[in-house]
């Protein structure tokens, strides 16, 4: 299976997006699912100014999972998985501190820091998922082994998203594409370096469907950079996959239950944690 944990939600607000937007998104949707990628996240990216309504997880998550589950039905894609996933882009890690009440309305919570500051308190702090970082731009702080490996060491990975090397600039003639390739590769250099090729998830972070790759594309991106087969392999199925069931056992889980053994009382109580995280209750 094939993992992409970032397509972005065509609104960066919680103002509804437009009907135009929406087709955009499921065609996108459609075009990764034909190259092979089953299990998707659709990213819902806001700096820290919006004001997030903790008080309310109804509407704390503007995702409508539902309806793209219907008008992408399973008798159609019957093997697609669609998800939901929350990003902040944070500056002052003190506004953050409110993720905690709505870690349940989304299965994935990321960062985006600002600054070395940010990136440090947000892996310490908080209980989050991904890092995912700009890497158009040349970032404003040295990635440091020490910060990113404590990151790891914890369960949280470090995504890098291709979309604006493969064609982010194609609808912007102001941009400069050769200085886009360029921080894009020494980002990537620099994230590889600190983390050890370690914890590392690549997904798209395409607005369009023309921005999508195959995962052979995806690995030769990867071996330019010197990552071997393997753990270019992993960046698309093993590890993203750990960030999703990381995420969605956070708010789905009790107390990190772990069943042992392969009896029929083991398989029982196996049967019970499935149904919790289906989110049904069951008494014992």
């Amino acid at each position: 299976m094939l993992y992409d944990l970032n397509i972005p939600y065509p609104a960066n607000s919680y103002t509804p997006p437009t009907p135009h937007q929406l087709i955009n998104l499921k065609n996108t949707i459609v075009t990764l699912y034909l190259l092979g990628y089953t299990h998707l996240a659709i990213n819902f990216q806001i700096p820290e100014t919006v004001k997030i309504p903790v008080n309310s997880p109804a509407t704390a998550n503007p995702i409508d999972l539902d309806r793209l589950r219907r008008e992408l039905p399973a008798t159609k894609y019957p093997n697609l998985k669609l998800f939901s996933r929350l990003t902040v882009i944070v500056n002052d890690p003190a506004r953050c501190q409110g993720l905690t009440k709505i870690q349940h309305c989304f299965d994935i919570l990321a960062i985006q820091p600002l600054s070395e500051k940010a990136l440090q308190l947000c892996t310490s702090n908080l209980d989050i998922d991904l890092v995912s970082l700009n890497f158009a731009n040349k970032l404003p702080f040295f990635l440091k082994h020490k910060t990113v490996g404590s990151a790891i060491d914890k369960g949280i990975k470090f995504e890098i998203c291709y979309a604006t090397v493969v064609g982010g600039y194609a609808t912007d003639q102001t941009v400069n594409v050769q200085l886009v390739k360029k921080n894009f590769f020494n980002n990537v250099l620099q994230l590889i370096r600190s983390s050890r090729s370690k914890g590392l998830v690549v997904s798209s972070g395409a607005l369009s469907p023309l921005q999508a790759r195959g995962s052979l594309d995806v690995l030769t991106l990867l071996k330019s950079v010197g990552l071997d087969s393997g753990r270019s392999r992993a960046c698309v199925t093993m590890t993203p996959e750990k960030v999703l069931v990381s995420g969605r056992l956070r708010g789905k889980s009790y107390k990190q239950t772990v069943v042992v053994g392969r009896g029929l009382e083991g398989e029982g109580v196996k049967r019970k944690i499935e149904d919790v995280y289906r989110g049904k209750r069951v008494k014992r």
